[in-house]
């Protein structure tokens, strides 16, 4: 069996890398609601990434928001987005709607939507 040999540089490098990481607080465990809200927004992003319904500017945008954004920022900016409109009737457990809810705030905008009221 070989054996590495790292030297000093090498091995303060992976140290300097590793470091922001692992200095971080563990996140509040979360409780049974936000595990299914969280679960259920994943499986929402992942499908409408994957489906091959969903059209490009939409995959588009999420995917951008995915890579820019954690998950908990998407979920926090989703809940504020739904709190601001209470007229609008959001069924959190309504895929379609997260969807569109997700969509949103990740900054996609429908070509054939209808202009804000003034």
């Amino acid at each position: 069996m070989k054996m590495h040999r790292y030297t000093p540089a090498a091995l303060c490098l992976l140290a300097m890398i590793s470091a922001p990481v692992q200095a971080q607080a563990a996140p509040t465990p979360p409780n049974k609601a936000q595990l299914e809200a969280a679960a259920l927004r994943f499986k929402v992003m992942y499908s409408a990434l994957a489906a091959p319904k969903i059209e490009a500017p939409v995959k588009n945008a999420l995917f951008g928001c995915i890579y820019q954004h954690s998950m908990s920022e998407i979920s926090a900016k989703m809940d504020q987005a739904i709190a601001a409109n209470p007229k609008v009737k959001i069924d959190k457990s309504n895929p379609e709607q997260i969807l569109g809810v997700m969509a949103a705030v990740c900054g996609f905008k429908p070509q054939n939507a209808a202009p804000a009221a003034k």
